[in-house]
């Protein structure tokens, strides 16, 4: 159902950002899947409206992967669309692009480590942000998972590196976005991973799944 009044729902700004999004991740599709990469930034942009977000964070939310995949840099999205729209991208960026000799990225322990690490003294519109993106992406790894349980394979955390890290982040985001309907997404994802029969028999006798990790020390 809708309502439709005669003042405009979002700006300009935002139709900008969407297309701008649209044109930077034009070729590029979700892991291992031939879906537009530009379904997950829309699905983040929305998630972020129904969880009572601004127009600057949903707008950071079509571009949050932008510094990351795209890259632009922070400059270029502050000037088109203000700074706020471009630390919450930032601090939603877990890396700035290539940081070692041979244009490769950290490994993803550091990385994810260090994200981690950052979001406990994060925004809170950042927050926002980057629950709304790992709702949706431990959403859809979950989904793929009941169909087929080898999908874990594809990332390079595989499942207990990607249980870790979901379980770390609904973890965060629980004690700073106690009301967001994100978050509660995210976390019954993570209760279904954590039951999940693959994950199970990855785990050792008498250890609790949800304090396995099995990442090397």
């Amino acid at each position: 159902m809708t309502k439709t009044d005669r003042t405009p729902a979002h700006s300009q700004r935002y139709t900008e950002a969407l297309c701008w999004a649209a044109e930077l991740h034009s070729r590029q599709q979700r892991k291992g899947k031939k879906v537009p990469y530009i379904s997950h930034l829309i699905t983040v942009s929305a998630l972020i409206w129904e969880d009572g977000g601004e127009e600057d964070q949903a707008i950071a939310g079509l571009l949050h992967d932008a510094i990351e995949d795209a890259g632009i840099t922070r400059e270029q999205i502050a000037t088109r669309f203000g700074e706020r729209v471009a630390r919450i991208v930032d601090d939603c960026t877990d890396t700035s692009g290539p940081v070692e000799v041979g244009g490769r990225k950290e490994p993803w322990l550091t990385r994810k480590k260090r994200y981690i690490a950052h979001l406990k003294t994060a925004d809170p519109d950042s927050l926002l942000v980057s629950a709304a993106d790992k709702a949706h992406n431990a959403r859809d790894m979950v989904l793929d998972a009941r169909r087929d349980a080898g999908m874990w394979s594809k990332f390079n955390a595989g499942l207990e590196g990607s249980a870790w890290y979901l379980q770390s982040l609904h973890q965060i985001f629980s004690q700073r976005l106690e009301t967001s309907r994100s978050v509660e997404l995210l976390g019954e994802a993570v209760r279904e991973i954590l039951s999940s029969p693959a994950y199970l028999a990855l785990v050792p006798d008498g250890t609790e799944p949800g304090n396995y990790t099995g990442l090397p020390e």
